[in-house]
Formats: C-alpha cells, sequence, structure tokens
C-alpha cells in the first residue's frame, strides 16, 4: 500500500510542477502581451491538454508539424473558443528561447499578440534523444458577449532546432 501511495505522490507533485511551468509560460507571454498594450492571458486546462496532444504527437513521429495530430481547424472545432491560433517549436532549450524565437517572427508574433485572447495552453514532449517538441495554443475563450465577434489567428510552424 505505500508504494502504491508513492506512486500517487509522484504524480500529484508531477502536474503541479508542470501547472507551475504551464502558469510561469503564460506569466511571460502575459507579460509581453502587457508591454503591448493587451490583455494578459490565463491558463486553461482545455487548452493545456490540446497543446500537450500536439506535442506530444510531433515527440512520438519526430516531425515539426501542425498536422500531426490531425488539422487543426479539426482538433479546435468543437471548442469553447474563438480566433485560436497555435505556435510549435522542436529543439529550443527553454520557454524562454522559444519565446524569443516567436516574438522576432511575425506570425509567431502575431499569435503571441492576438487582440482579445484571454487563454494560453503550453505543453512540451520530448521525442528521441530527449528533443523538445513544443505547443501553444492561445485564444479567447467564448463567453454569451464574444460568439458574436470572432477574430482571426494564423496557424504557423515553428522554429526547427
Amino acid at each position: 500500500m505505500t508504494a502504491l501511495k508513492a506512486i500517487w505522490l509522484a504524480l500529484a507533485l508531477a502536474a503541479a510542477s508542470t501547472s507551475a511551468r504551464a502558469e510561469d509560460v503564460a506569466s511571460m507571454i502575459s507579460q509581453y502581451r502587457h508591454a503591448h498594450g493587451l490583455s494578459v492571458v490565463k491558463t486553461d486546462a482545455q487548452l493545456t491538454a490540446f497543446a500537450e496532444r500536439q506535442a506530444q504527437a510531433m515527440a512520438k513521429r519526430g516531425v515539426l508539424d501542425h498536422n500531426v495530430a490531425g488539422p487543426f481547424a479539426a482538433r479546435i472545432a468543437g471548442m469553447a473558443f474563438a480566433g485560436a491560433g497555435e505556435n510549435i517549436a522542436e529543439g529550443t532549450k527553454s520557454w524562454a528561447e522559444t519565446l524569443e524565437r516567436w516574438k522576432a517572427s511575425p506570425g509567431h508574433n502575431e499569435n503571441l499578440l492576438a487582440e482579445g485572447s484571454t487563454h494560453v495552453g503550453v505543453a512540451v514532449a520530448y521525442g528521441r534523444d530527449n528533443e523538445p517538441f513544443r505547443a501553444m495554443v492561445i485564444g479567447r475563450k467564448l463567453t454569451p458577449q464574444t460568439v458574436r465577434t470572432p477574430i482571426e489567428l494564423p496557424v504557423l510552424d515553428g522554429f526547427p532546432h
């Protein structure tokens, strides 16, 4: 019974650690958005799970590709978000490095600074040779007030190493 408790504790700590890292990345994105006069974003469990599936699919196949887990439009369909955009990256050593690269890329930067975005999900998964694959999904959570005013964001490739 003690071994089972230890396993559950380890899983709980890993989940808390992942959540804390996602909060840190959301904070970095929010600071960047705030510096540009935009609203901050909060982490969202649904977008985080969405980003996690994408990162894991890329890591499993060893390919940087928005369509590896299915077309983005099909994957996002039915979710309570409008104007969602996705950035992906491969081979960056940290989220800070990834964000700097995305900021320097006009299309990726457009997703980071999408007006009206309210929530974000981020994930990293490791492929062969411990190669990191990162995914970020940002969008505006739908409310009765926002259903009538969608925004458009591009889907962009990430940076290979």
